[in-house]
């Protein structure tokens, strides 16, 4: 793995850290919790109710890589645009670098990208 890209992984890693992140599930919760991030929302069932939820300037959407997911992304961008700077772009690098579907499963491809380095 190139340098760049764990440099690109830990920028994004830190911005998931810094900002208000907004999960599916419990389980995808969990996972960023374990990682360090301590603002995680699970949107399962409230996604008409986020825009209530929401007072930070800058959200990250952190929802599965799947068709799913992708829609959910869509479907809350939607929802809270004009309440907040929604941020969907770090999902999909994330995705890229870690090679990551599931946000379940991001603790496990995190440590296994640093595992591959050596």
């Amino acid at each position: 793995m190139e340098k760049n890209n764990a440099k690109k992984l830990e920028k994004a890693i830190e911005k998931l850290r810094a900002n208000l992140v907004l999960v599916e599930g419990k389980r995808d919760k969990k996972a960023l919790e374990l990682l360090g991030c301590e603002n995680v929302i699970a949107v399962a069932g409230r996604k008409n109710q986020l825009a209530n939820l929401i007072n930070e300037k800058r959200v990250i959407v952190a929802t599965d890589l799947d068709k799913s997911g992708n829609e959910l992304a869509e479907a809350i961008k939607s929802e809270i645009e004009g309440f907040a700077q929604v941020d969907c772009e770090t999902r999909r690098e994330l995705g890229r670098l870690l090679r990551l579907k599931y946000f379940e499963d991001i603790k496990r491809k995190y440590e296994e990208f640093y595992e591959n380095e050596r």
